[in-house]
């Protein structure tokens, strides 16, 4: 990674696979409110191509929890995260580890999102 003011998607994208290869990412659904039952999840990322219904009822449930969410952002299409982690295509991933959280975080504020208009 180099330490420009900025990153691209495919940047993000190889460092959320670092995190999969480390073991630090969790996807779908029941995975995610099952782990951020327990406090686990430290960062999610949503895919910008899923339905707003979707959206909203993921959020329900997780206004439910006891537990916060301290960050989630809007990132990539369903078909690119699920890549990234080697998996079909995933409308939803955690993070669990706050070293991976954090980079990703700094990244993801630093995206140019003009990038992603494809």
């Amino acid at each position: 990674m180099r330490l420009s003011d900025s990153y691209t998607k495919e940047d993000i994208l190889r460092f959320l696979g670092l995190a999969n290869r480390a073991s630090k990412v969790v996807s779908g659904n029941d995975q995610i409110i099952d782990e951020a039952r327990k406090g686990r999840i430290k960062l999610l990322i949503v895919a910008r191509d899923i339905s707003q219904n979707t959206f909203d009822k993921f959020l329900s449930v997780l206004a439910t929890l006891e537990s916060e969410i301290p960050s989630a952002y809007r990132f990539a299409d369903k078909r690119s995260l699920g890549n990234a982690i080697g998996r079909p295509d995933r409308a939803l991933v955690g993070i669990t580890d706050e070293g991976f959280a954090g980079k990703l975080e700094i990244m993801l504020d630093r995206f140019e999102y003009k990038e992603e208009q494809n």
